[in-house]
């Protein structure tokens, strides 16, 4: 199928594998022919071309849609972390909190001239009970008050509803409530006071960091190292029976839940992808930080670490069961770094017994169905958005080959190996 005469498109990706991450199969020695911002037809075979057309080799090389990560706060500095996402094939985003939060004071500065942002699906303000997380967060305590919280956010033209912790159960169920009327989705963090099973009973569209799963198939829930001692296998095959079967979608967030468990790792703690951090970040980094003494962040580290480990091996097996699953980070959180981070994520979820092409999925076509925009994302298609990654290893042969980047294309702009390295030289000698 094609939009246009052979031969006459704005660029063509010649003799290339195009990973197909719906089915796990590598459609051999194509090309591909993108036009505007959208791709616009594959060829069985090389065709000739104007002299105006880009040419891309793909020889040896494999195609895969780019990467989304599906938990991030990117409006905290985007300007800094645009060159990280795209160096990392990061070219789409579901932004967690779309306003700055007031506690971070971020620099002002101007997007560098010729350098493009990825997509993003919004969110608005965080929706919380009193006290509040954050201050700035949209505080509700009355069912009133909630449906007045989720038509502000509405009128703010934002994708989907962002609840979190501290909301009572009372005021959960009415942002639900309104949410199904209004035909927006809401997601974020199950509140302390809401069991997991209520959240998929209201419609909640994602939950994230795992939160409220453990509790459900432990009888006990007072400390990390009692959920792990009361852990019922039945109790968790009957809650991933329930999760499979609605539309809840998992986003686990091992980076950040890792990162946690790792505070008092000093290896892990001197990252050198440090480098490439804002100033201001890291300062938010040592705000974080700076009230607690050493003995209370090992204390706290060791026992979110054997959390971290026991949920890390149940991935596998939610996936078996059906459990459907999207790819996020929490960037930029201490330690997880904004586009390094998403290949992290890849690999923990296959080290945590997930297949390699269900990882892969879970930061491509997964996001693309949950957001409802799979015509225009997620897969390499005639009429997808021409944003892609060419791949140097085939990432379904070892995940870790998502690193591997080539050339990055974000709505039909290339970015060749020699660019993506200017960015990242670029991107590390603003820090300050």
């Amino acid at each position: 199928m094609s939009f246009c005469n052979a031969g006459n498109h704005d660029c063509l990706i010649t003799n290339v594998n195009i990973v197909d991450v719906k089915t796990g199969k590598i459609l051999k020695f194509k090309t591909l022919a993108i036009d505007n911002n959208r791709i616009t037809a594959i060829y069985d075979n090389e065709i000739s071309c104007s002299d105006s057309t880009i040419l891309i080799d793909g020889k040896g090389k494999y195609l895969i849609p780019g990467l989304w990560d599906m938990h991030a706060h990117y409006k905290l500095g985007h300007v800094d972390m645009d060159p990280l996402l795209m160096a990392n094939g990061i070219t789409g985003i579901r932004e967690m909190w779309d306003d700055t939060p007031e506690f971070v004071k971020v620099p002002q500065k101007t997007q560098p001239e010729g350098l493009v942002s990825p997509d993003v699906y919004l969110s608005g303000d965080l929706i919380d009970g009193n006290p509040p997380n954050f201050s700035g967060s949209l505080v509700v305590t009355t069912p009133e008050e909630a449906v007045d919280a989720v038509q502000k956010q509405i009128d703010k033209k934002v994708d989907f509803i962002k609840v979190y912790s501290n909301l009572s159960e009372e005021c959960f169920l009415a942002i639900a409530k309104e949410a199904k009327k209004m035909n927006i989705p809401f997601a974020g963090h199950i509140p302390n006071k809401v069991s997991i099973y209520t959240a998929i009973e209201a419609g909640m569209a994602s939950s994230e960091h795992l939160y409220g799963f453990l509790n459900a198939c432990s009888s006990v829930d007072t400390s990390n190292e009692a959920l792990i001692s009361t852990f019922s296998e039945s109790r968790f095959d009957s809650l991933c029976t329930v999760i499979a079967k609605s539309s809840m979608w998992i986003c686990p967030t091992l980076t950040v839940n890792r990162s946690m468990s790792s505070l008092n790792d000093s290896i892990f703690i001197n990252d050198n992808r440090i480098a490439y951090i804002p100033g201001f970040v890291l300062e938010v980094w040592n705000q974080m930080m700076k009230p607690y003494t050493k003995s209370e962040i090992d204390n706290f580290a060791n026992s979110n670490r054997a959390r971290y480990l026991f949920e890390l091996n149940l991935i596998g097996k939610m996936n078996e069961k059906g459990v459907k699953f999207i790819a996020g980070t929490d960037f930029p959180n201490p330690y997880v770094f904004p586009g390094f981070s998403l290949h992290d994520e890849l690999s923990l979820m296959v080290k945590g017994g997930m297949p390699t092409l269900a990882a892969l999925q879970s930061a491509t076509i997964n996001p693309a169905i949950f957001m409802n925009k799979e015509d225009d994302f997620g897969s390499v298609e005639v009429g997808k958005i021409a944003s892609l990654i060419i791949l140097n290893k085939n990432p379904l042969e070892n995940v870790k080959n998502t690193k591997s980047i080539e050339t990055v294309i974000i709505r039909g702009i290339v970015y060749n190996r020699k660019a993506l390295d200017l960015m990242l030289e670029q991107a590390k000698s603003n820090v300050k």
